[in-house]
């Protein structure tokens, strides 16, 4: 999915003048469209995708519609001729992207526990990064080489294997009797794991048991049953109510907000800043998103001293990265040497806001969950918190094109610097105030 997201990125200069026949002036226009069209997909899909996920009685369920309109999104963009064609098959794409995110963290959740989530997270956001680290360069040497079509065959190639995984994702059918709280299957082989009692799953041992939300475990329960069955609030709207949890969409949203800024803005100032074609293009942006792969790292890290120094810390860092790249402004290769280095180091503190976060939002709803038993229902809401987090994401991509775009356009590159350092600096502040610290280690379950 990030593949196919990012695969058309350095291309889009090109290809809307050449085959769709934009004139120059509309390019940088357009561009912010077409990114924020997959940002609307995104915004409308979660919550959708969200409530299924948990409302259900398998995942399985919205990740086959992802894959159907994952492969729309890839046709619409392979005959693409027009550029109402193209923002189509961009909002299908944003849709599917929806549903793969909010399902798939959801089913990591459910599976790892909070004993591994953080780096759990950080590899999730590895593959994401590696997705959009090769999409990029592919999809610019093929265009460069063959030509718009050949672009998307390496895409039908992937769209193929996915459908192949996603049919050995498919879980067996649940029994009547299973808990609610009973992990979702992943691959056909959790037999054996359906038909064990709850408490003998291998993959739910390093997951603190849910205590009965009974008078003798639950301190907050009262004795008028009234008061004990309160008229339950959507999961949504009680994560809303949460600060920490309002911190974490605040860093998403502006991880996303800041990314896709840039890839509205960067490749059309390396172009004519440079002279680059789309290769060179794709070659300058794939340092951006090298420093992905080290969202485990990132992970960890979070785990260790707490989400609350390591976000903060990634914005305080971002402000002045943003400020600098002012300083390109001419072509020679020390220009080129600072704008490399100024990417990676803004790579790192990007994902110094969103593996953490993720992790941030599993919490939430564990705590939660944990303080107020029953209080999400009971299949519990990790699906609608990702779902939420997504719709962050979604905000910042649909925002973060127009915006900068917008800016680039009216106001010029100087002050959207400017205007972006600043904003990461103030988001510092109700993050190191909200954000939830270093945490106590996690018993397994079974009492190690």
């Amino acid at each position: 999915d990030a593949y196919l997201y990012a695969l058309i990125i350095p291309v889009l200069p090109f290809a809307l003048v050449e085959k769709v026949q934009l004139h120059e002036d509309e390019v940088q226009r357009w561009i912010g469209i077409l990114l924020a069209a997959y940002g609307a997909g995104l915004l409308v899909g979660s919550p959708i995708a969200g409530w299924l996920a948990d409302r259900g009685e398998s995942r399985q369920g919205p990740y086959l519609w992802g894959l159907i309109a994952l492969a729309a999104s890839t046709l619409a963009f392979s005959l693409g001729q027009s550029k109402w064609l193209l923002f189509v098959g961009r909002l299908v794409q944003g849709a599917s992207s929806a549903i793969v995110h909010t399902v798939g963290l959801a089913i990591l959740a459910d599976t790892v526990g909070q004993a591994g989530v953080g780096p759990a997270m950080g590899f999730i956001g590895m593959s994401i990064a590696l997705g959009v680290l090769v999409g990029p360069v592919v999809g610019g040497v093929l265009y460069h080489s063959y030509g718009y079509l050949a672009v998307f065959i390496s895409g039908y190639a992937l769209v193929a294997l996915d459908f192949l995984l996603r049919i050995l994702m498919l879980p067996r059918p649940k029994k009547a009797n299973v808990q609610a709280d009973a992990t979702y299957g992943t691959f056909s082989n959790d037999q054996d794991n359906a038909q064990a009692p709850p408490d003998e799953y291998p993959h739910r041992t390093n997951r603190p048991s849910r205590p009965s939300p009974t008078p003798s475990t639950n301190p907050l329960s009262s004795p008028n049953p009234k008061e004990a069955s309160p008229t339950p609030r959507h999961p949504m709207l009680t994560l809303l109510t949460i600060p920490r949890m309002l911190a974490a969409i605040l860093a998403n949203f502006m991880q996303s907000l800041i990314l896709t800024g840039l890839e509205t803005t960067l490749p059309l100032r390396i172009k004519l800043l440079f002279h680059y074609n789309s290769k060179q293009v794709a070659l300058i942006f794939l340092i951006l998103t090298i420093p992905s792969f080290l969202a485990p790292v990132a992970g960890l890290l979070s785990d260790k001293v707490g989400a609350k120094t390591v976000v903060s810390l990634g914005f305080v860092a971002l402000a002045p990265l943003l400020l600098l790249l002012r300083l390109i402004n001419h072509h020679s290769d020390a220009q080129i040497a600072l704008l490399s280095a100024l990417l990676l180091l803004i790579g790192v503190a990007l994902n110094m806001l969103a593996t953490p976060a993720f992790t941030e939002t599993m919490y939430v709803v564990d705590d939660a969950e944990a303080a107020r038993p029953g209080v999400f229902g009971p299949k519990g809401a990790y699906a609608q918190a990702f779902a939420l987090m997504t719709i962050a994401y979604a905000a910042g991509s649909l925002a973060g094109p127009f915006v900068g775009g917008l800016m680039a356009e009216r106001v010029g590159w100087n002050n959207l610097t400017l205007a972006s350092g600043v904003l990461c600096g103030l988001c510092s502040l109700p993050c190191l105030y909200a954000v939830g610290g270093k945490r106590s280690s996690v018993r397994l379950a079974g009492g190690a």
